[in-house]
């Protein structure tokens, strides 16, 4: 069980939260993964949003030996999970979060106007004022968050469409114009990758629920294959529909999957490795 959580909450703050930050929430604070994990693991674990007067706000660290993923007990996973998911569907103020993380570490004074410099991870900070953290810098905080050190993978080029397919799509009787733009975008996702309804939704200017709900009942599937799109967070995904964690093709769709070379854990229910975004 442990484990299962651990695996949740890596990908959580170093997957979901930064891939939402770099492409629906542009206007959070921060986008890196170990400031989110800062965030997150100085409010679960420092209480740094605590008013109790028999708790004391601190940084995590004071109160949890690094690397903390390797430390934490279930219910601090657990805790930190839903954090996260709370943060990720807007229903916690990560601006106020963030600051009282930056409160209990004494880099912001109550009621002062927080500076663009002082922003971790800001998008596009002054770089005459602030100096972009070096690779060493960074990969002593991944290191102390408990997250291995990444190299950016090589994206594989978009799959050919077979112009036969291709037809067969644009031809279909009952497919609307946005179901075809779907299918033949999914087509492009190559073997041995994965992508997600997020990046799918973002190159086509709509919404991963959109996505979802064109890809059920796919006439097509596998030859466009459906199998390869996730959610956000690695799991199976489906937005209730048959290829989806409960949907009736899970099985078939996790070892379609797996055939192809994408790595699935052990559990079967999250793909393992970076979502392949590169639609033409």
């Amino acid at each position: 069980m442990t484990s299962n959580l651990t695996s949740r909450w890596t990908t959580l703050y170093t997957r979901t939260l930064p891939t939402l930050a770099q492409s629906s929430q542009p206007t959070w604070p921060v986008h890196l993964d170990h400031c989110f994990a800062r965030i997150i693991l100085d409010a679960v674990i420092g209480n740094s949003t605590s008013s109790r007067p028999d708790e004391t706000p601190t940084p995590w660290t004071a109160k949890l030996k690094s690397p903390a993923v390797k430390n934490m007990s279930p219910q601090q996973l657990e805790a930190c999970i839903e954090l996260g998911k709370a943060i990720a569907e807007g229903r916690i103020d990560l601006v106020e979060l963030d600051q009282r993380s930056l409160t209990v570490r004494g880099k912001i004074l109550k009621g002062e106007k927080r500076k663009r410099e002082d922003v971790p991870g800001d998008a596009a900070p002054d770089r005459k004022k602030s100096k972009k953290p070096s690779r060493s810098q960074q990969g002593d905080i991944r290191a102390a968050m408990g997250a291995p050190p990444t190299t950016p993978p090589k994206s594989p080029s978009p799959a050919a469409v077979d112009p036969a397919l291709s037809s067969e799509i644009t031809s279909h009787p009952t497919l609307t114009p946005f179901r075809r733009r779907v299918l033949l975008a999914l087509c492009q996702v190559p073997s041995g990758s994965y992508t997600t309804y997020l990046a799918l939704s973002n190159h086509l200017s709509s919404s991963p629920r959109a996505v979802g709900n064109a890809l059920r009942n796919n006439p097509f599937a596998p030859r466009v294959p459906c199998h390869r799109v996730v959610a956000a967070d690695g799991g199976m995904g489906g937005f209730g529909g048959e290829w989806g964690p409960k949907g009736k093709h899970n099985g078939k769709k996790v070892r379609l999957l797996k055939g192809e070379g994408v790595k699935v854990d052990a559990a079967g229910g999250r793909v393992m490795g970076s979502p392949w975004s590169g639609f033409k």
